[in-house]
This record gives C-alpha cells, sequence and structure tokens, in this order.
C-alpha cells in the first residue's frame, strides 16, 4: 500500500535540527571541505586577476597613449609595483633592464615610465596576457577542486542514502513509493551534486566579484559608481521574489516526476498483469495523464524562466545604458578620463551577468532546498533497531546446538505468548497467540485469506512488532536478539518471492556467498530446481531476468525455496511458497526437506493442499485472528470446524 509524501514523511520539528538542510550539507561534505576550501580561495584569485586585466588596458589609454598620469591603486599597484617601482616611480624589476637614467633622458614625460612603455606596447601586452593566464590557471584549480569535492560528496550521500533505506523497516518499506524513493536517491542527489559544483560556486563568485569590484570603482569614481549602481538593488530583489516563486514551482515539479517514475516502474515490473488483462490503453492513458501534469509543471517553470531572463536583460542594458551617458557627461566635463569610462563599462558587463545570474542561482538554490528536503526527510525515517527491551530470559543448551551460541538459542522451542498485533491504521490481525513449537518439528498453518498466517510469519522474522505480548527461541525474547542474527537463523520463502535480475547462480549465492557448487547442486535438487536449470542454454549461468520474468510461477518458487535452503538455517518458513508448483513436485520437495530437515529443522509451512497439510507434526487453524483449532491431521479432521469441512472439500474434488 503506498501512501502520500506528506503521510509518509509526517516528521515532528524536534527531529530537524540533526538534518537540518545547513547541517545536511555541511555533512555531506565531510572529508572534503579542504579540497572545496582550496577551490573557493582559488575563485577569489580568479576574481583578482579578472579586475586587474582591464586595468592594464585603462592604464595604456590614459597613461601610455594618453598623457595622463597613472591611477595608483588595487589590484594594479600589487601587480605592477614590484616591475615598476614605488608608485610607478622606477625601482622595480624592469629598471634593471632599463635604467633610470635612460628613462629620464626622455625629458618631459607624465611619469617616468611613459615614454619606455609607448615604445614598448608589447610589454603591456605581455602584462595583460600574463593576467589572463593566471585567470585562467586558478580558474583551472577552483573547477577541478569544487568539481572533485561536489563528486565524491554526491557519492558519500548516495551511500548513506542507500545503506539507510537496507535499513528501515519493513512496513516503510511496504508503504513506499518507489518511484519517488529512486528519485531522492538519483535525481535530488544530482542536485545536491550540481549545487556545490555549480550554484554555490556562482553565488561566491558573485559576491566575490560585487566585493572587489565596488570599492575600487568608488575608489576611481563615486560619482560613476552611483550611476553604475542605481539598476543593481532592483535586480536583486526581483532575484529574491523569483527565487520564492520557483521554489514551489520546483516542489510540484519534483512529486509529479517521482509519480511518473513510480508508473513507468510498476508497469515495467508488472508488464505480465498489463498484458494478460490488456490493459495497455488504460496504462498509456494513466501515463498520459502523470506526464501532462509533469509537462504543465514545467511549462510554469519555463515561463517564469522567460520572464526573468527578457526582465532581467532589460534591466542590464538599461544599467549600461545609463552608466554610459553619466559617463560620457563626466568625461566631457572633464571629471574622468576616457580609460576610465572604458574601464568602468568593462567592469559594469563582468559584473552585470552574475548579478543577473544571481536570480537564476537562487533558483536552482531553492531546487536545492527541496532536494535537501527531500533527502532529509528519508533520512529522518527511523532505521531498525534492537528495541532496548529489559527483558533477559536465559539462553538454554541443547544437545543439538552444534557448539555456537547462535545454534543453542536458534534450536531451542519457539513460543509464542499471548501475541496480539495491529497495523498502525487500527487494523487487528491476530488476537492473544498463543502455542509451543518443540525442535525439530514441522507445523502446518492453515486459514482464510487475511486470517494473520503471513503476519504471524513475519512477527517471528521481526518485520513488524507485537503490540501485546513477546515470542521466544530457546528461551530468550526475540527483542533481545539482533535481528541480524535472528534473520541468519531463519531461512524465509515467501509466496512471490523476489529474484534479482541476475543469473541462476547469483540469485542462489544471495542467500550463501560461501557455498561451493556440491552444496549448491544439492540444495537445487531438493528443491527440484537442478534439472530446470540444466534444462537452460546456459544452465546456472541464465540470466532469470528482473523479478525473474523470464521464468514461470512455478519455477521461481522452486529457485526461491533451493536459495533457503543453501543456508540450512535452523528455522525454516515456507509461506504458501509452493502454491504454483504442481502436486507431484510439490510431495518430492517435501520430501527432500523431510528427510534434511525432520528432528533438526523447525519447518513452519503455509499451505492449503491437504497432503502438505496432512504430512505435518501439528497443524494450526486461524481464523479472524485467533487460533480455533490445534493439532495433528488426524485429531482436527475428527474435530467439526474449518479444517474438517477443508479435507472433505478437497478430498471430494480428488474424488471427481
Amino acid at each position: 500500500m503506498s501512501v502520500t509524501t506528506k503521510e509518509l514523511y509526517s516528521i515532528q520539528k524536534n527531529s530537524w535540527p540533526r538534518f537540518g538542510r545547513i547541517n545536511l550539507l555541511w555533512n555531506v561534505l565531510k572529508g572534503w571541505r579542504h579540497i572545496y576550501a582550496l577551490g573557493l580561495a582559488a575563485i577569489i584569485g580568479e576574481v583578482f586577476f579578472t579586475f586587474s586585466s582591464p586595468m592594464i588596458v585603462k592604464l595604456t589609454i590614459d597613461s601610455v597613449i594618453g598623457t595622463a598620469p597613472p591611477i595608483i591603486c588595487f589590484p594594479l599597484s600589487v601587480i605592477l609595483e614590484p616591475f615598476l617601482g614605488k608608485n610607478f616611480e622606477g625601482g622595480g624589476f624592469l629598471e634593471k633592464l632599463v635604467p633610470l637614467q635612460t628613462l629620464q633622458a626622455w625629458g618631459n614625460a607624465p611619469w617616468v615610465w611613459q615614454p619606455w612603455l609607448r615604445d614598448h606596447l608589447w610589454v603591456l601586452g605581455l602584462a595583460f596576457a600574463g593576467m589572463i593566464f593566471m585567470q585562467a590557471f586558478f580558474s583551472f584549480i577552483a573547477s577541478l577542486s569544487v568539481n572533485t569535492a561536489a563528486e565524491q560528496s554526491a557519492k558519500a550521500l548516495r551511500d548513506r542514502l542507500y545503506h539507510h533505506t537496507q535499513h528501515l523497516p519493513y512496513e516503510t518499506m511496504l508503504r513506499s513509493q518507489t518511484g519517488d524513493w529512486l528519485q531522492r536517491c538519483t535525481s535530488d542527489v544530482d542536485t545536491v551534486r550540481r549545487f556545490f559544483a555549480f550554484e554555490f560556486v556562482e553565488l561566491f563568485r558573485t559576491l566575490a566579484l560585487v566585493a572587489f569590484v565596488f570599492p575600487i570603482m568608488f575608489s576611481l569614481s563615486y560619482r560613476l559608481t552611483l550611476w553604475g549602481s542605481i539598476v543593481m538593488p532592483v535586480i536583486i530583489l526581483f532575484s529574491f521574489y523569483f527565487q520564492k516563486m520557483v521554489e514551489r514551482l520546483f516542489l510540484v515539479a519534483d512529486e509529479r516526476e517521482g509519480v511518473l517514475s513510480g508508473i513507468v516502474q510498476e508497469n515495467v515490473t508488472g508488464v505480465r498483469v498489463v498484458r494478460a488483462f490488456a490493459r495497455q490503453q488504460y496504462e498509456l492513458e494513466r501515463f498520459g495523464r502523470a506526464n501532462k501534469g509533469l509537462r504543465d509543471q514545467v511549462y510554469k517553470l519555463i515561463s517564469w524562466l522567460g520572464f526573468y531572463w527578457g526582465f532581467s536583460s532589460f534591466l542590464g542594458l538599461l544599467q549600461i545604458a545609463l552608466l554610459l551617458g553619466a559617463g560620457l557627461k563626466l568625461y566631457t566635463a572633464g571629471f574622468i578620463t576616457i580609460g576610465l569610462l572604458v574601464l568602468f563599462l568593462t567592469y559594469e558587463q563582468q559584473v552585470l551577468w552574475p548579478v543577473r545570474q544571481f536570480g537564476r542561482i537562487l533558483a536552482d538554490t531553492g531546487k536545492t532546498k527541496v532536494a535537501l528536503g527531500r533527502i532529509a526527510e528519508l533520512l529522518t525515517l527511523v532505521t531498525e533497531t534492537d528495541l532496548d527491551s529489559t527483558i533477559r530470559v536465559p539462553a538454554v543448551s541443547y544437545s543439538n546446538a552444534g557448539g555456537s551460541f547462535h545454534d543453542e538459542w536458534a534450536r531451542g522451542p519457539i513460543e509464542f505468548v499471548d501475541v496480539s498485533f495491529s497495523y498502525p491504521d487500527g487494523t487487528e490481525v491476530l488476537k492473544h497467540i498463543s502455542f509451543r513449537v518443540v525442535p525439530g518439528e514441522h507445523v502446518a498453518i492453515v486459514g482464510p485469506t487475511g486470517s494473520g498466517k503471513s503476519t504471524l510469519m513475519q512477527l517471528l522474522v521481526r518485520f513488524y512488532e507485537p503490540n501485546e505480548g513477546y515470542i521466544t527461541i530457546g528461551g530468550r525474547d526475540i527483542r533481545t536478539i539482533p535481528k541480524a542474527e535472528l534473520r541468519k537463523a531463519i531461512s524465509l520463502v515467501l509466496q512471490d518471492s523476489f529474484l534479482f535480475g541476475k543469473t541462476v547462480r547469483e540469485n542462489l549465492l544471495a542467500a550463501c556467498p560461501d557455498a561451493n557448487e556440491a552444496t549448491l547442486i544439492d540444495a537445487a535438487q531438493k528443491a527440484a530446481f537442478h534439472h530446470v536449470a540444466m534444462g537452460f542454454q546456459d544452465g546456472y549461468e541464465t540470466m532469470v531476468g528482473e523479478r525473474g520474468v523470464t521464468l514461470s510461477g512455478g519455477q521461481r518458487q522452486r529457485l526461491a525455496l533451493a536459495r533457503a535452503l543453501l543456508r540450512t538455517a535452523p528455522i525454516l518458513i515456507l509461506d504458501d511458497s509452493l502454491s504454483a508448483v504442481d502436486i507431484e513436485t510439490d510431495h518430492l520437495i517435501r520430501g527432500a526437506i523431510g528427510k534434511q530437515g525432520r528432528g533438526t529443522t523447525t519447518t513452519f509451512i503455509v499451505a492449503h493442499r491437504l497432503t502438505t497439510l496432512a504430512e505435518a507434526d501439528t497443524i494450526l487453524v486461524l481464523e479472524d485472528g485467533c487460533i480455533t483449532a490445534q493439532g495433528s491431521h488426524e485429531d482436527l479432521i475428527q474435530q467439526p470446524g474449518l479444517y474438517r469441512r477443508l479435507a472433505e472439500l478437497q478430498s471430494a474434488f480428488m474424488d471427481e
């Protein structure tokens, strides 16, 4: 049963600080923060040389080709004073090549280096090229560092999410929407990666550009700076408004994309049902509606993006026009030089694009905020943990334990003591169940659909926890046994067993990776699957397809049974796992299991076939969540009730 995102991820506010968005971002970078910090430092170097190179152009126009004295200011002074001397008056590195006396021989000049540089303009060209090279170098270091940190952090986040989902409770996994979870673990993680690799980098670069350029511009001409920043606040405010609008649109788009992914995933895995009931047209229409909903939402996003870029382009061009008009007026009035106007226009273009990008960055940051929220919701879901129970029943040793502590309790008796269970929605499934199973006993469970047979077995493997009562194995309350250890002691075969889209061999070895060839074949023979596997062209190397789609229902069940038998666990649960197998094969399989496990393996069989039930040592009859009868086949057919009616019905059917 799937539920809405809101229902599944209803998280209390006090649980958010642990996985708050900022905290989550910081934790994602763990182990790579120093690399990321190096990238940010390189961006500062890139910005420094970005604003230094236009000053070479201004110096050339005003003070080399022109006659205005050079304006000695940061960052040009930091770069050129080591070469031209303090205040460009000599004493620098170039004086070793061109003595000061030679410079002074040129006579009257606005500054000492002007005549020489006018005759050697290539020096300024070389300086300009050097600054461009340094800008590119720092850009390379920044890109390499931040992308390395972003990719490694995204990998770590994917690992973390996958590890977390592997430890979520069975109930949570059942109620989840597969497509939505896939999107959270892939698309949303990629959104976070892009934030580290692009959005935050661009935001940091934009802030660094603004922090560098406006003090420099203000020191050169406060009048021109004011004219050059009139429209900037409007663009920034509009960017914030735009970000708030698109954040909601991104959230809806992500949810609709998750729904669409879920539909595709369901149709791929359920292809047999779709084809069997000729539901292709219905599924096409269902997909079309979801696809149209996603398209309409993306259209809204595109419309807002188009409006933002169009309007911000108009504001940017208006800003340049205002600066150019004001600059020409100030130039004619003698307040500025033409080189300074060129410098300001260059700076304006260098700043305007990042500021215009500010809206896109904020919009993408809004999408990152949504993605982080969805990831945090998943990470906040409580994982499976062993209950901190105060019940500590001493373990009991058994002669057939095999020597290990694990076997001591796992090969002991199993007891359900007044167990009741209800689902979170209030549906009562089991009511005051009590029974005891001795080691090595074969127990059959029968009852109508919905009577709680499968739930009873799921309580034994702790997929669920009882609301009342408790269960013991070998005298130990199973809540005191780590779930991993408990489940290692139990082999479970479900009616609709899941098979991996791998080879037959790989599916078998999933239960016991270290099993040798002889053990593997022996398990397959007991499950009557060996001859099936050998009938395939590639034998045990045959690919079974996703969820075993290339196998018949009976073949899938036998392969799943062989996988369970490969573990030789002390407890075996067959939950209606032979329902798709013919009666003859069913008899052969039960005979093989009986030879191996009778007296050593405690076996639970959920079944409806009389032949299967009759061979059990004990039969439990479940009706409406209660045990209404218990005993051997011979005992129960003598008592009026469900079991005798079932036996009479099947006997009459077989006689016909």
